[in-house]
């Protein structure tokens, strides 16, 4: 450490920016020279309130560092004390939704008829215009649509048609903004499956030039048809495909650009697939049937079966952006996944349903460590042994669950709908571990939640409200007393919650990076009236 006293301080701030925040700010405390150089370098300030946020630098954004911090710490200033910068209600013209998506400032939603796709870009300050409905028109029959706006301003759309016991399905990659064919693919791709149409369940993911689509028979029994496609989207081809013997396919989502999570609840596991990489010469698909690992969920009773299996998370890894509207964004490998688990007794099936949570770094940190094993596994790891600890569950008898867009980042959002004729706050889970542990040490000393985290102006809330509105929990789930269970799930991720001062008449939320979205249902049409953009930025 000798050698950087005779530096200039130009240079050690620049070499401080590339260590950890931990190794900063212990530099910081070894003498008044490091404290001088790391206290008053906004860069340096910048590179911590980043890291401690779970947040990475956007290079091609023109705002200026010290501008870039002071957005930043606003930001976090409005999500951990609940105080947004505005509120805006935007009407809703199809009610009756089918299919919805909200990813990269964009809120999508199909119509009952399906013959449309409706998308509008959300306001990201009080000065924006009223946000206007534009419409794609689709043929045939929607069954669902991926995104992939902040990479390519690309949206794949799935329809499908049928002829007599099979189903053909057809996906057209088009431009968002323009509603036309996407200049960067081929033809669409069309798929003839034996099931019928009533049948066809998919759903779609799109990360550089991927597209992992998600083919299931969602009738009883016929589960060997259900399979992941992997396709070169650009290329319109079929790269892979994905399956095991026995499966029951529902979603799947990016763990990085290479690795793919798939749910099966048939086994009741987590499959963890290397997506094979692009010869550039073989054009029949390859066929993989063993995933790099499998992770078991909690044992069930017997009498108990798994009726639905989704997971969630934002943001996607992306291999670039061609989005320069913010200078940051919530990082990819530090976001949590959100996963809807309902499980059904076999007889009445009256469904119980759960949520729970992982970051999505633990699955990247335990097929790395599985990776050195001298012999692979051909099991899933038992629930014991990676679970508890990684993990946070949720009882979902009050939490709407029929919206799984509820994550960004390493923040969660719901609404409890316990007492649906009453107003109710909104609720904002943080499974920041660095957020966790401040909040910890502030309580133990007795002061507010965020005491000495934000500048006073930056503070609009009622700060002595904090102590009724925010709590952590970092005790153990006991699920298993449920006798659903026959294992103890016991997982004990903590996190830090805050909820709204105002309460709200809403049916659910989603959330992106910037925003909180209030659903208020028709309750003619028991459709969706209109929106609520609650903005945090």
């Amino acid at each position: 450490m000798g050698i950087l006293y005779h530096l200039p301080n130009e240079l050690v701030a620049h070499i401080f920016l590339f260590c950890t925040f931990k190794d900063i700010l212990s530099f910081q405390a070894t003498c008044r020279l490091f404290h001088e150089i790391i206290t008053t370098s906004s860069s340096i300030q910048y590179r911590i309130a980043l890291e401690i946020s779970g947040l990475e630098d956007n290079p091609q954004h023109e705002l200026s560092i010290p501008d870039r911090l002071q957005l930043l710490q606003r930001r976090e200033a409005a999500w951990t004390l609940f105080q947004p910068n505005f509120i805006q209600t935007v009407p809703v013209k199809n009610t009756a939704v089918v299919i919805y998506e909200l990813s990269g400032g964009t809120y999508l939603l199909s119509g009952i008829s399906r013959d449309s796709i409706n998308h509008l870009r959300l306001p990201s300050t009080p000065s924006d215009p009223t946000p206007c409905w534009d419409h794609i028109p689709v043929t045939d029959e929607l069954l669902d649509f991926g995104l992939a706006v902040t990479e390519h301003d690309l949206i794949g759309v799935l329809t499908t048609s049928s002829k007599g016991v099979d189903s053909t399905l057809q996906i057209r990659f088009l431009q968002l903004s323009t509603g036309l064919p996407h200049p960067l693919s081929r033809s669409p791709m069309r798929f003839t499956q034996h099931i019928l149409m009533d049948n066809l369940g998919v759903g779609i993911e799109i990360v550089g030039n991927i597209a992992a689509l998600v083919i299931r028979d969602v009738s009883f029994g016929h589960h060997n048809r259900d399979k992941v496609l992997i396709l070169d989207w650009k290329r319109g081809i079929v790269r892979a495909e994905l399956y095991i013997e026995s499966r029951r396919y529902q979603s799947a989502i990016f763990l990085t650009p290479e690795i793919l999570l798939v749910t099966n609840a048939q086994e009741r596991c987590l499959e963890i697939w290397r997506i094979p990489s692009d010869s550039g010469e073989s054009v029949s698909p390859i066929i993989c049937k063993q995933p790099a690992l499998s992770l078991g969920l909690p044992a069930i009773h017997p009498g108990f079966m798994v009726s639905e299996f989704a997971c969630r998370g934002a943001p996607n890894p992306i291999l670039s952006s061609c989005d320069t509207s913010r200078p940051f964004h919530s990082s990819p490998i530090e976001s949590i996944m959100v996963f809807h688990l309902t499980i059904s007794p076999l007889d009445p099936r009256i469904p119980i349903p759960f949520v729970f949570f992982a970051h999505r770094r633990t699955f990247l940190e335990i097929l790395a460590k599985a990776k050195l094993d001298p012999e692979p596994r051909t099991t899933p790891i038992p629930w014991s042994g990676w679970g508890p600890p990684k993990t946070r569950w949720l009882r979902a008898r009050s939490i709407p669950t029929e919206w799984i867009t509820t994550t960004s980042g390493q923040r969660y959002a719901y609404v409890s709908t316990h007492a649906p004729a009453l107003p109710q706050p909104v609720v904002v889970l943080d499974f920041n571990q660095n957020h966790v542990r401040k909040v910890i040490a502030n309580m133990k000393n007795h002061v507010p939640a965020y005491h000495g985290v934000f500048p006073n102006e930056m503070i609009t809330t009622d700060v002595s409200s904090l102590w009724k509105r925010t709590w952590i929990d970092e005790t153990k789930d006991t699920y298993e007393k449920m006798k659903v269970f026959a294992e103890d799930v016991g997982g004990y991720l903590p996190y830090v919650a805050v909820k709204s001062v105002q309460t709200y008449e809403f049916h659910g939320v989603l959330m992106d990076d910037e925003r909180i979205i209030g659903i208020k249902r028709n309750h003619v049409l028991s459709g969706v009236e209109s929106i609520e953009v609650i903005h945090m930025g």
